[in-house]
């Protein structure tokens, strides 16, 4: 009887150190990574890096311009994401952040509730290098 409830307690303890951390994490916490849109209201590409100092890096191409990289701080607060670029300027709305394994939808809270679902994905060294930065003016 003790043989059977020292191996019980293996294969439970064996069991909980396979798993990940993820569920652990705040979802600020599983924000905090490189994304890449894979669905988006307008017609363009786009890269983030949410950082774990609150920053961001915004890789976005319209169309078929060139990436333009854009700075500056975010702020998650329950659900809901905002941003202010380096030069001050708040971004245009605020959005509601839903998160499911690697894939991250953004939904604007202006009246078009603008639906962009991005999946994790490093930038590519190609995107990093070829941007124009841009810092936005007032």
């Amino acid at each position: 009887m003790k043989k059977l409830l020292y191996i019980l307690t293996a294969i439970v303890v064996l069991a909980s150190c396979g798993k990940n951390g993820d569920e652990k994490q705040t979802l600020e916490q599983k924000v905090c990574a490189e994304w890449h849109s894979t669905q988006l209201p307008i017609s363009g590409d786009i890269y983030i890096d949410f950082n774990g100092d609150k920053t961001f890096e915004l890789y976005q191409q319209i169309g078929e311009g060139a990436y333009r990289l854009y700075r500056g701080t975010w702020n998650l607060e329950g659900d809901l994401l905002t941003g202010r670029y380096n030069d001050g300027e708040d971004w245009a709305c605020s959005y509601t952040v839903a998160l499911e394994g690697n894939k991250l939808t953004l939904t604007s809270s202006n009246s078009a509730a603008e639906v962009s679902v991005y999946e994790k994905s490093s930038i590519p060294a190609s995107v990093k290098e070829s941007c124009e930065t841009v810092v936005k003016s007032l």
